[in-house]
């Protein structure tokens, strides 16, 4: 499917699709429909979607700018039940990857210790560089891990 992807900056046109999507991947646990309007603002260069070769939105990642300069966080990544395992997410992260300014190094994300996810960011050249029990509240543990572009260059 990735070969059938498009992968682009997002608009506001994609917010509602963008919207969509959030719910039924994280489902209570997901973003309000307001902040990613408020995300087009903020991060404008670290809103990527993907298209089918229909223009429906497959999948959407969001990264955000840190307090260090040469560091992003990538927030969310999220893909359609019907494109995982078929190339989107990697499609979307080496975007991302590509897409950085020539100052950023490092990538920082948490993920859920037993989220499936984990294994496209090991892919993806992330590692693991810490564990917290209760990052999101009580019962809410979360790796973080990180990507190092001077390794991969």
């Amino acid at each position: 499917m990735s070969d059938f992807v498009q992968v682009s900056l997002a608009h506001k046109s994609d917010l509602r699709a963008i919207d969509a999507l959030e719910q039924s991947c994280f489902h209570g646990h997901s973003y309000p429909d307001f902040f990613f309007r408020q995300a087009l603002d903020c991060w404008p260069n670290g809103f990527w979607v993907a298209k089918d070769n229909q223009g429906n939105i497959v999948g959407y990642l969001l990264a955000s700018t840190s307090d260090k300069p040469n560091v992003c966080w990538l927030l969310s990544v999220a893909v359609a039940d019907i494109a995982r395992g078929k190339g989107v997410g990697s499609k979307l992260i080496s975007q991302l990857i590509n897409a950085l300014a020539s100052d950023i190094n490092q990538i920082n994300l948490t993920v859920a210790p037993d989220n499936p996810a984990k294994a496209l960011y090991l892919r993806s050249g992330f590692t693991e560089q810490g564990f917290e029990t209760d990052y999101f509240g009580e019962g809410e543990p979360r790796l973080l891990m990180s990507y190092f572009r001077a390794e991969h260059t």
